[in-house]
């Protein structure tokens, strides 16, 4: 889902508290699509970009793309999920997951 999701072969996404997150711009809160038992797919309802995943707990993921800087070290992914589906020759390597980080 979410390679068809993004169009990307793998997806980098940084997850929040609910809480934590306040949508604000001319879009407002964004479009969503239900894409699971669990998870919904955000879109931004003015231009249709993806902006990530509003799961029913309290998580929302955003795409690292939709942020502008990217290279904030607080975006570094710290582990993969779902591994098994990935292209064999893709490999993000994991130097320093930091306290608590499953790499």
């Amino acid at each position: 889902m979410c390679q068809r999701h993004t169009g990307g072969l793998t997806v980098a996404w940084v997850e929040f508290a609910r809480e934590d997150v306040t949508w604000t711009g001319p879009g407002g809160a964004p479009a969503l699509w239900r894409s699971s038992d669990f998870s919904s797919r955000a879109f931004c309802s003015i231009c249709g970009s993806s902006l990530g995943a509003v799961d029913d707990d309290p998580v929302i993921a955003l795409l690292v793309g939709v942020f502008d800087a990217p290279q904030r070290k607080d975006l570094i992914p710290a582990y993969h999920s779902y591994r098994t589906p990935r292209p064999k020759w893709w490999c993000v390597e994991i130097k320093d997951a930091g306290p608590g980080r499953n790499p």
